[in-house]
């Protein structure tokens, strides 16, 4: 994933992956089996419900980024402070962390370890240059070398258009060449046998395995009856008696 984030030609803002179908598929499992209708009443409440619940989040935080964004400028400010800047030309500088060196562009808003050009918010190198550049004044600057999709308000424009029901078919407009078009039904052979319910797991997703765990031991891998402990145990009894 870190290496297609890095190929990637548009911004991931530190998303490494955009497939939400498993999420999808836990939220309308039962809802698969509903009437056509009812499914896609389901599916409204719920995403609206969803959207409602973050745009009303969003509506009362006082900061001006969400805070996911502020808890990362935050440990990159602490971070940046404790770094060496060299001032190189008027935007671009030099910074000394671990014995290793970044070099931060500002106006280009990229730095070599590339953390700010994919998240869009100043790394620690990024940030020991606004501080060196803008002084005290560096905290407020660190919103204008950031990406304004982290603002408060552009998420709660992401969460602002309502989802509606779908209305009782009484109540429905459609136009005649829709009402008085034919549609067959599909081409499809019903397979024999009894539905299958469950989805068919990915390559990619791991089936967890129960280990069996020994009573004696209190080891995974092997029961009681072949626990290695006992084999000794029955082995040194074995020896006694016999001697």
């Amino acid at each position: 994933f870190f290496d297609e984030c890095l190929t990637c030609d548009v911004s991931r803002y530190d998303v490494l992956t955009s497939n939400i179908a498993e999420y999808v598929n836990a939220m309308f499992n039962e809802a698969r089996e509903f009437p056509i209708i009812a499914l896609f009443n389901d599916i409204s409440k719920r995403w609206s419900k969803k959207i409602h619940e973050r745009r009303m989040a969003y509506a009362k935080l006082k900061t001006t980024f969400v805070p996911s964004a502020e808890t990362k400028i935050m440990a990159n400010k602490n971070l940046g402070n404790k770094l060496l800047v060299h001032h190189i030309d008027e935007d671009t500088f030099s910074i000394t962390a671990d014995n290793r060196i970044a070099m931060v562009h500002l106006q280009s808003k990229i730095c070599s370890c590339r953390e700010f050009d994919l998240d869009k918010i100043p790394c620690q190198h990024a940030m020991a240059a606004l501080r060196h550049k803008f002084g005290d004044e560096y905290g407020k600057m660190i919103y204008e070398y950031s990406s304004p999709y982290y603002k408060v308000e552009s998420y709660i424009l992401a969460y602002v258009d309502p989802i509606y029901l779908v209305p009782a078919e009484e109540f429905w407009n459609l136009p005649p060449e829709i009402l008085e078009r034919v549609i067959p039904p599909p081409e499809k052979k019903t397979k024999p046998g009894r539905k299958r319910l469950k989805r068919v797991p990915t390559i990619a997703e791991v089936v967890s395995k129960k280990r069996n765990k020994c009573s004696l031991c209190k080891r995974f891998g092997h029961k009681k009856t072949s626990c290695p402990t006992r084999s000794n145990e029955v082995a040194g009894t074995s020896n006694g008696v016999v001697s």
